[in-house]
């Protein structure tokens, strides 16, 4: 009996050899079939173009000494080469040219595969002296934790220090806008190329992506409903507001503006909202067309989302700031329904000066009711506030008094279960609390809270309203400050408190290696109790720049971690 089992053990794993040994396949039997479809199926991966791998590696002697300066180049070995394809600069052929790039003093470099296949790098010194090779593999879903180099050559270590892999040229967006966060989430608008024949002619298709600590975006929505192209004398784009949540549903307010090119004048606009689950985000939403008072539009020519406040406020409401004559109005919007309530004239809320009136438009939840708070006066040794019950719209003037000669610099930020606000007392600017239980109150005079925050001393110049924003996480807060509201080329501060506003400390500068600079304070974030920073640069491949999403986070102690980390999206 064991002998008859040996036997047919012996026979079915030879039959199973010969049924999987290509050179005795039949074609046109099922299994050759299925041999010849998967390697079509190889085949179309390999001419895959979308969707692309960056590398951020670090390359040094057998001691450990950067090749400072050095050149790498690289290419992808795939079917298409295989197939006498001839090579393109970006793939368009399905197979791409050889790249180069040039190592900075520290060894490292961006490299970019839009391929499938054998990766080959070669390194040469800052003298062009051939140093080494080495070769792996790059594959759809490769993460850094899945990579390896399984052949290598020369006095050389290749050392990866992240991988980011992305799909459908998510990657070679060139419009990376950091929107701010709701829910726990952090958003980013991305705008791809979907159909290009020219540098001035071709269309795109934007994308809002979400995550929950500003390194990996899992969830990405398609925005439909919208045309966005560019030719020689015209272009439209789309303008995407603060995102807001109202319990179960993203709501974003949209511009889908045409103006010309390369001018960037502004020509027309349609006003949109788009709104997608929270818990099931969908893979696309459609943009719905919104009625807004006459001559009334969402946003400016000017990209400066931070002057346009978008907030959830309950109720179905929500506030937003569309133009009228080019001057901020801000408005109570109801998406549906055409009925708005215009702050400005309605409610005698300032706007004058965007930069320092607009951030004083506030949410304060305070037992389970959410009020409304805009700027009355301009900022003094008191600082004047509508407070708006919603949905009530019934209106309280609360004032605030920094208490002379201290004026305010700022308006008043809710921060957790307290209220902050930027004082100034020459020659110093600083923070300090003021108590939530009278805001309640009719027409109530709120005194600032003694003493002020321990270490939240400043003496940054510019115009007025320094602090920009509060981000928090896990109770920790961070008080963004800028010298310049516009945020064109500001000075930045960055207070941090992890003691309920007892006291706080000063994080160190924005980190400025592979780093352009913060232009929008959006780009600032909180998750988990660190902060996090986000941004776009470009990086060489020798033919012309790729895209390079980068996150900087802080370590537990608030210190800026060395390195950034690729943005990874799904």
């Amino acid at each position: 009996m064991n002998r008859i089992i040996l036997t047919i053990f012996i026979s079915i794993l030879l039959f199973q050899c010969r049924i999987f040994n290509p050179s005795s396949l039949d074609p046109s039997e099922d299994i050759g079939s299925l041999q010849a479809l998967l390697r079509f199926l190889a085949l179309a991966d390999a001419f895959n173009t979308q969707s692309q791998s960056v590398l951020f590696m670090k390359f040094t002697d057998s001691n450990g000494t950067p090749y400072a300066n050095g050149v790498i180049e690289y290419f992808v070995y795939n079917e298409a080469d295989e197939n006498g394809v001839a090579t393109s600069p970006y793939g368009e052929s399905g197979n791409v040219q050889t790249y180069t790039a040039t190592l900075d003093t520290s060894g490292r470099a961006f490299l970019f595969f839009s391929e499938r296949g054998i990766a080959n790098i070669s390194l040469k010194n800052v003298s062009n002296t051939f140093i080494g090779t080495a070769s792996f593999r790059i594959y759809n879903g490769i993460t850094k934790q899945l990579f390896s180099i399984y052949k290598q050559t020369g006095n050389a270590q290749y050392i990866l220090e992240d991988l980011a892999n992305y799909r459908n040229r998510l990657s070679t967006s060139n419009t990376f806008t950091s929107l701010g966060s709701a829910n726990g989430r952090q958003f980013i608008y991305l705008e791809v190329q979907s159909n290009f024949n020219g540098a001035n002619n071709f269309t795109t298709t934007g994308y809002i992506a979400s995550s929950a600590d500003g390194e990996y975006y899992d969830q990405i929505t398609k925005i439909d409903g919208v045309s966005l192209s560019r030719n020689t004398t015209t272009e439209t784009v789309l303008k995407v507001s603060l995102p807001m949540f109202n319990g179960s549903e993203y709501v974003f307010f949209l511009s889908e503006e045409n103006r010309n090119y390369p001018a960037l004048t502004f020509l027309s606009n349609k006003n949109l909202y788009v709104k997608f689950s929270a818990f099931l985000p969908p893979a696309s939403a459609t943009a719905i067309e919104k009625t807004l008072p006459n001559l009334h539009r969402f946003f400016d020519s000017d990209d400066k989302t931070w002057y346009y406040p978008a907030l959830s406020l309950g109720s179905g409401k929500y506030l937003g700031t569309p133009m009228l004559s080019g001057v901020p109005r801000p408005l109570i919007i109801q998406l549906d329904s055409d009925t708005t309530s215009d702050l400005v004239s309605g409610f005698s809320c300032l706007a004058t000066t965007p930069d320092a009136n607009l951030v004083a438009y506030q949410l304060i939840s305070y037992l389970g009711v959410n009020y409304l708070q805009c700027p009355i006066n301009a900022f003094g040794n008191t600082f004047v506030s509508n407070s708006i019950k919603i949905p009530e719209l019934t209106t309280n003037p609360v004032t605030f008094d920094a208490v002379s000669p201290t004026t305010f610099d700022s308006p008043v930020f809710p921060v957790q279960d307290q209220l902050v606000a930027v004082l100034f007392s020459s020659p110093n600017y600083f923070g300090t609390t003021f108590p939530k239980g009278p805001y309640i109150n009719s027409s109530p005079t709120i005194v600032k809270n003694s003493p002020q925050i321990t270490g939240f001393t400043s003496s940054i110049g510019g115009g007025s309203s320094r602090l920009r924003t509060v981000k928090s996480s896990n109770s920790i807060h961070y008080f963004l400050l800028s010298n310049a509201p516009n945020f064109a080329s500001p000075t930045i501060e960055i207070y941090r408190s992890n003691d309920n506003l007892t006291s706080v400390s000063l994080v160190q500068s924005l980190p400025s290696l592979y780093s352009t600079g913060i232009t929008n304070p959006e780009q600032i974030q909180s998750a988990n109790g660190k902060l996090n920073y986000s941004y776009a640069i470009s990086a060489g491949i020798g033919i012309g720049s790729l895209p390079v999403y980068l996150n900087y986070t802080t370590r537990d102690d608030g210190t800026w971690e060395s390195l950034p980390k690729l943005i990874k999206i799904k």
